[in-house]
């Protein structure tokens, strides 16, 4: 029933940030199945998390911007020299100078928390990475971090919490911190749980610090929602953001000072987290941190039309996630059918008057374990959720731009563009889930509000998606459609 090949995303990434996107979150790293339309998919996911590739590559611009010690500056310029093309890009000679610059540092007691000493560990480990040395990279990256978190979680009378000069210089290493984190990530891809601790941790002292900034009467954490969203809206003016959950609304003061001049970096790692969380199933944790991201960003004051796109970016994530569990679905349905020497095939395209006057669910009970049963009925829980959760995420979008000043929508034409993406997701999901009226509505109004804005992208995605419904109805109406057994089966898996 793979109707929809996720085009949901609009791919507004920098091209030289998609090879840290799709470096750090190739889903298949952490999922067996692909969905049949790769490059709209890919595109999908690099639009999904392109934004926290930003984070990884921005660390290249700490250095060298800081006032060095000219006994230091002198090896450092021979490092540069070596790794230019001038120097016909001799990373190893680089590594050399840099290592000797760090040995130099050491002697005449360069501090090693001071962004001088920090840039020249990071230069280190670029060159690691550039001679294909990941694990050499990673360990570097690990010794910075490591120090970092030493000292942010120290006491403030401590000998390291002494080391912290003022509110200001905390606020600029948690930056740093979070850069490194990002980067730690991208170096561990393929250990989803050890990632997923990382950003947490960092995450954690960043929040910290946001909290105390935000005072007692803006202690955003009880406001997180519940998991399923019910009931929840945040809505925006000029000064506070005012949100409503479960019946009990609070008013809260905007203050974007809270999040500098880390708040790019704070939000690429929860939007990094998000997307772990969802690759790994956890959609309840993925859930509650996009909402409670959505919260801050009000905070942030970032512009609405960032808020808009991560919501959708989180909807199209989610309704790739739910074609997973749907590949897997149809895997179990195959293997049950292959286990009672029953020919799949044969199967989703018989009529189900056919399935019931035969044998084949009996010949299926007596076949099916107990434990496949249940993972099965776990994959189809998960599928629903993950379409669940798209819906009410596209639909904020469309609920939270209904909600925008008129003079804020009509200066910004990517809130247009957004809103347009979003109905046109809606419209693709209902598709996938049978509903043609209500698709048909949503793609044909999507159509519109993209001729409006001038989106022409999205208008050809959306013609195809009317063709594909076009055709479905038809098959439908003479009784031709595929897959008629699937409800039937679904049934009897259920008892």
């Amino acid at each position: 029933m793979n109707r929809v090949n996720g085009r949901l995303l609009r791919t507004r990434i920098p091209r030289s940030f998609r090879s840290y996107s799709q470096y750090n979150y190739q889903y298949q790293q952490y999922q067996q199945y692909q969905p049949p339309r790769t490059s709209w998919t890919k595109r999908i996911l690099y639009t999904g998390i392109g934004l926290a590739g930003f984070g990884s590559y921005v660390y290249y611009f700490w250095w060298p911007k800081h006032t060095f010690p000219s006994s230091v500056a002198k090896i450092l310029r021979k490092g540069l020299w070596a790794e230019s093309d001038k120097g016909e890009n001799d990373y190893q000679l680089a590594l050399k100078y840099y290592l000797e610059a760090i040995d130099h540092c050491h002697e005449i007691e360069v501090d090693p928390l001071s962004d001088e000493y920090t840039g020249i560990q990071l230069k280190v480990g670029e060159m690691f990475e550039r001679l294909d040395m990941l694990e050499d990279a990673a360990f570097v990256y690990n010794e910075i971090a490591t120090l970092y978190l030493k000292v942010l979680t120290a006491t403030p009378n401590s000998e390291d919490g002494k080391r912290v000069r003022s509110r200001d210089h905390r606020a600029h290493l948690i930056q740093k911190d979070l850069r490194l984190a990002i980067k730690l990530v991208e170096l561990n891809k393929a250990n989803a749980q050890l990632s997923k601790a990382i950003l947490m941790t960092h995450l954690l002292i960043a929040q910290d610090e946001v909290h105390k900034k935000l005072g007692p009467n803006g202690n955003i954490s009880r406001l997180t929602p519940n998991t399923s969203g019910s009931d929840y809206k945040a809505t925006i003016d000029s000064t506070s953001i005012e949100i409503s959950n479960d019946g009990i609304t609070t008013t809260i003061n905007k203050n974007p000072s809270a999040w500098e001049p880390f708040v790019d970096e704070f939000f690429n790692a929860m939007d990094l987290l998000t997307a772990i969380c969802i690759s790994t199933g956890d959609l309840a944790m993925a859930s509650k941190i996009k909402i409670s991201m959505t919260e801050w960003m009000l905070l942030a004051d970032v512009e609405p039309h960032k808020v808009l796109l991560s919501q959708c970016n989180l909807a199209s994530l989610l309704y790739l996630q739910a074609e997973e569990y749907e590949s897997k679905e149809v895997a179990y349905k195959r293997k049950f059918f292959e286990d009672s020497g029953l020919n799949f095939d044969d199967y989703r395209n018989s009529p189900q008057e056919t399935l019931k006057d035969s044998d084949v669910l009996e010949k299926l009970d007596k076949e099916i374990e107990q434990h496949q049963r249940n993972e099965y009925l776990l994959v189809i829980q998960n599928k629903e959720k993950c379409i669940e959760l798209s819906i009410k995420s596209y639909e904020s979008v469309l609920e939270f731009a209904k909600n925008l000043p008129q003079e804020i929508i009509s200066n910004n034409n990517t809130i247009n563009e957004t809103v347009a993406l979003a109905t046109y997701g809606l419209g693709v999901v209902n598709l996938h889930l049978a509903q043609y009226e209500k698709a048909e509505r949503l793609l044909r109004e999507a159509r519109v509000r993209s001729k409006t804005c001038g989106y022409d992208d999205l208008i050809l995605e959306i013609e195809r998606e009317l063709s594909k419904l076009f055709k479905e109805k038809k098959l439908l109406e003479k009784g031709k459609r595929a897959n008629k057994g699937d409800i039937e089966m679904d049934i009897h898996m259920k008892k």
